[in-house]
């Protein structure tokens, strides 16, 4: 597909209905009130949450606006034809076309997947500092590329956004289902059956989705396999793939696990740098997440007993893993947490502005189930803790029980 045929507005003045859903991601709102802003707008995160799209329903808000739709330049470096171009070649066969300066006027360049091109940072960075009335807005799905170069490049001149899986609100307005949020309540049943649909179907194009056995092909071969095989040996030449599906199987089974460098290095024969540096590329291409233990006293992190979990729950479904582990990393994920408590044989899952939180996926609470808790708080002098539930709502002390579904409901990300 060529530059003229991407920009399919240039001709019919619109865009294709196919490419633009009416229903809108709450990241969509954000977006749209930077645009009148300088700063590059950088949009990253996994892999199929929809980004391309986004950026589809930004040209369509312009051109709604009144925005000449031969200013919308819009261009995908997931085709080959453009990968090999320079952004500034870009531009030039764009004015050649349309016959606007992009020197001079006011347009707005969308690039998609921009991680492909190999010097889109310094070209990007040229072209903000010399035209300033180019606004840019740019996609990618390889985090570490996105991030590592750009922070280092563009400092000062962006702001970056992460599209995340689909939140429960999200999942229930693709799918049609309108919720009075002030009274929630009224629609438990409806939101707890549909909440037993959602944890397995967080990605836009599963929303409607009925065969688990597709969703668990999807997950694996267009999400993580295309991490794995494409993304990562892409920006680095010394990878070990063999270690890398190694590292996604332990870790992606297993949800949760303390790591252990010394033990990993020798279990599966590579140098604990090699570990490390492995390690590195799944955290950052959003594949897994460091969850590390929170030392209050002196206000630091222990790296020792940090704990891995997948950077979403969805990851784990093509390999089974147990309920409660799966709702322990639906939690971490819902609050972007980082850390979690561990002393003295004692343990808190997760810790939130050291607000203690318990994962216990069952339908009763029990004394035994907030004794922890109640160490914490009185040991740190905290005011509340929270467990989540499986379907048990109350208050035991100064502890709040919020089943599963209703704490996801209630979140905002």
């Amino acid at each position: 597909m060529n530059l003229k045929e991407m920009n399919h507005w240039w001709e019919i003045k619109k865009t294709r209905k196919e490419l633009v859903p009416e229903t809108k991601r709450r990241l969509f709102e954000i977006l749209k009130k930077d645009l009148k802003r300088r700063q590059i707008q950088i949009i990253i995160g996994l892999r199929r949450t929809g980004k391309s799209v986004l950026l589809y329903q930004l040209i369509d808000y312009l051109i709604k606006q009144n925005t000449d739709p031969l200013k919308i330049l819009y261009c995908n470096f997931d085709e080959p034809e453009l990968r090999k171009l320079r952004i500034h070649e870009i531009l030039k066969t764009y004015s050649e076309l349309t016959k606007i300066d992009y020197k001079k006027e006011r347009i707005f360049f969308f690039i998609d997947e921009a991680q492909k091109s190999e010097n889109w940072v310094s070209d990007i960075k040229l072209i903000y500092d010399h035209f300033p009335k180019i606004k840019i807005i740019v996609s990618g799905s390889a985090s570490l590329k996105l991030l590592a170069d750009a922070k280092r490049t563009l400092a000062g001149r962006a702001f970056y956004y992460e599209l995340k899986p689909l939140s429960f609100k999200e999942y229930l307005s693709l799918k049609g289902i309108k919720i009075d949020e002030k009274r929630y309540l009224l629609y438990e049943d409806k939101l707890k059956k549909e909440f037993n649909n959602f944890i397995y179907r967080p990605f836009p194009e599963l929303v409607k989705e009925k065969s688990f056995a597709h969703i668990k092909r999807y997950i694996r071969e267009s999400v993580i396999e295309p991490i794995i095989l494409k993304d990562i040996p892409k920006e680095f030449t010394d990878v070990d793939l063999l270690l890398i599906e190694r590292l996604i199987e332990i870790f992606l089974s297993e949800p949760g696990q303390y790591l252990v460098i010394d033990e990993l290095a020798k279990e599966l024969h590579r140098a604990k740098k090699t570990i490390y540096q492995t390690l590195f590329y799944l955290e950052f291409s959003y594949l897994i997440k460091k969850i590390l233990n929170y030392r209050p006293k002196i206000r630091i992190a222990s790296r020792k007993l940090a704990r891995i979990w997948p950077y979403h729950p969805a990851l784990t479904i093509p390999f089974n893993i147990q309920p409660e582990r799966y709702a322990e990393n639906l939690v971490i994920a819902e609050l972007d947490a980082k850390y979690y408590w561990r002393q003295n044989g004692k343990e808190i899952d997760v810790l939130k502005d050291l607000t203690p939180i318990e994962v216990k996926f069952k339908s009763k609470i029990k004394r035994d189930d907030i004794r922890t808790l109640l160490y914490f708080m009185k040991k740190f002098k905290v005011k509340k803790g929270v467990i989540i539930t499986k379907d048990f709502k109350g208050k035991i002390d100064n502890i709040s029980c919020i089943p599963l579904w209703e704490f996801c409901f209630k979140q905002q990300t």
